[in-house]
């Protein structure tokens, strides 16, 4: 009987039998042997690990710092040129005619003696030196168109508006009629021998059912 050592090297001859390839060998795991420290004995020391510097705050970002921008010129307003005001020349007031005469009076007096649409105009020119001048005349027009006047002033003694006293009596050397409509604007003025004024104009208005009909004018040389 062949030992059993060499019928397993045999067995496994056999079984390798016909392949070329060798065995493939199952390694064993290998222990790493742990030392047992001696009662009281210290363990060894592990490796110091190097010393880490200490952790520096961090530092804030600080925004970048602006370039400044030059600053933009302002530009100077130019002045509006102020216009030179144009002087206002007045208007040259009409020269008041200087006439020999003034008109000392202008007045209106009712009357029952004349129709509707009569009017009667006196008046009475003098001077300081005497009552009554004689040879004037007047220009009568009513609403612009201009009347005949045919009588002139009489010298001497005058007559009067009333035949009595009254609050309408009055001196006069002249009076005219005019039979027409009465309303509207009547002006009265004095002329000489020549026709050419002498004095200012005396205006009257009338209205249509007025009863002061009678125009009174007076005129003083100078």
């Amino acid at each position: 009987m062949l030992p059993l050592g060499c019928l397993a090297l045999w067995m496994l001859a056999g079984c390798g039998a016909g392949r070329n390839e060798p065995p493939t060998r199952t390694p064993f795991p290998t222990f790493t042997p742990t030392p047992v420290l001696a009662a009281g004995a210290n363990p060894p020391a592990q490796a110091q690990q190097p010393a880490q510097p200490p952790a520096q705050a961090a530092q804030p970002t600080l925004p970048p710092t602006p370039t400044p921008v030059p600053p933009t010129a302002t530009p100077v307003p130019t002045a509006t040129p102020t216009a030179t005001p144009t002087a206002t020349v007045p208007p040259t007031p009409t020269p008041t005619p200087d006439y020999p005469f003034l008109l000392e009076s202008a007045e209106k007096f009712p009357t029952e003696s004349l129709a509707p649409n009569v009017v009667r105009v006196y008046a009475y020119i003098y001077s300081p030196a005497e009552l009554a001048l004689a040879g004037y005349t007047l220009r009568v027009t009513h609403n612009g168109a201009q009347l005949p006047v045919d009588q002139v002033s009489t010298g001497g003694l005058p007559g009067q508006t009333r035949a009595e006293p009254s609050a309408y009596t009055r001196f006069t050397n002249l009076n005219v009629i005019f039979v027409e409509s009465q309303a509207g604007t009547w002006e009265v003025q004095l002329l000489d021998e020549n026709g050419v004024a002498v004095g200012p104009v005396a205006s009257f208005q009338l209205t249509a059912d007025e009863i002061t009909r009678e125009l009174y004018v007076r005129y003083r040389r100078k």
